[in-house]
């Protein structure tokens, strides 16, 4: 019985460490998006103010350029919290709320 326990306990770990990980292995991808699509777009649009005739200079100071930037980073910075801080808009508590409203409510209904 206690061995069965033990056993139950370093399973429970062991899915809470995969899911940890997970999230970690996503946030990773995230930000590896982040830097590739926001670099492809920002060269393309450099590229294509300089072929209209703009300078190097003018063409960094387009401000249009870094609102996606700016806005998905700070979507990012939501993700990183998440990942690596106990600060968690929709970590873990959430989601053990949020499965145990679904439960109640999926026993209500076949109660009734």
């Amino acid at each position: 019985m206690e061995n069965e326990k033990v056993h139950i306990h370093k399973s429970e770990a062991y899915i809470e460490a995969q899911k940890k990980v997970a999230s970690l292995r996503s946030f990773y991808k995230h930000v590896a998006i982040y830097i590739f699509v926001n670099l492809f777009i920002s060269f393309r649009e450099h590229f294509h103010n300089m072929e209209a005739g703009a300078t190097i200079k003018s063409s960094l100071k387009d401000g249009d350029l870094y609102t996606l930037w700016i806005i998905w980073g700070f979507v990012l910075l939501i993700h990183g919290m998440n990942v690596f801080s106990s600060i968690n808009i929709f970590g873990a508590q959430w989601e053990k709320r949020k499965i145990k409203q679904y439960m109640d409510e999926e026993t209500r209904s076949e109660n009734l």
